[in-house]
């Protein structure tokens, strides 16, 4: 069982650790001038900053569930849901909710590629949730797992790859559809994600029509497979 010493040291090393972050939050700002000119430079400095931004989410939560430690052995025993993560779960904006189509939801950290494929599929008439947090995406996914018709998912993204989000949303729901999005690189990652229930892979650069013919055929498919059963 946890001592008061250890819940000492656990809140010491939290503050400590929420210090240094801070020290490199401020001092990566520094850099953001120096990438912009240099678009891969500007996408090593996107991950940094995102890996940031989750650091001090998971320290909040750190810091929340220490100042409550003792309520962890209290007789009912219920650990509580970080409010950060429940609220990130209840405010995701579902695109086009009046829309005709299914929900599709799109986790992909290019915020450009993010934006003109949600465009391109809300034009079509689906009701989009478009996501370029992996744990927020997780929150979201485990609440409208039952409205999520398919779930279009890049590969290559900072903190978690796409084969460790694929696990983490079949935990979720074993009967996830989920595509892969992501360039000709990872087609041996592809295939063996194949055998564990992937849906299909669209390689990027993408045009509308590959986009939508793509997701088109992959609902059908699935819907088919739900017919016979």
């Amino acid at each position: 069982m946890i001592g008061t010493d250890d819940i000492k040291w656990l809140r010491a090393t939290a503050n400590d650790l929420n210090n240094l972050i801070q020290v490199i939050s401020e001092s990566s700002k520094a850099l953001r001038p120096l990438c912009e000119a240099d678009s891969e430079a500007l996408r090593y400095y996107s991950f940094l900053s995102n890996g940031l931004d989750r650091a001090q989410q998971v320290t909040a939560q750190m810091s929340a569930k220490l100042g409550g430690l003792p309520d962890i052995f209290a007789a009912n025993n219920q650990a509580e849901q970080p409010a950060d993560t429940a609220a990130s779960s209840q405010s995701v904006e579902v695109q086009n909710s009046g829309g005709t189509r299914e929900l599709i939801m799109i986790i992909d950290d290019e915020r450009l590629v993010l934006d003109l494929a949600s465009a391109v599929l809300v034009s079509a008439g689906y009701r989009v949730i478009a996501l370029t947090d992996v744990f927020k995406s997780l929150a979201a996914y485990e609440k409208f797992k039952a409205d999520v018709a398919l779930v279009i998912l890049d590969y290559t993204m900072p903190i978690m790859d796409g084969a460790e989000v694929f696990d983490e949303l079949k935990k979720i729901d074993r009967n996830a559809s989920i595509m892969l999005s992501s360039g000709f690189g990872e087609q041996s990652n592809v295939r063996a994600m194949l055998t564990r229930g992937l849906r299909g892979f669209l390689p990027k650069p993408y045009s509308r029509e590959k986009l939508l013919s793509q997701v088109r055929s992959t609902l059908d498919v699935i819907k088919g497979e739900r017919r016979v059963l």
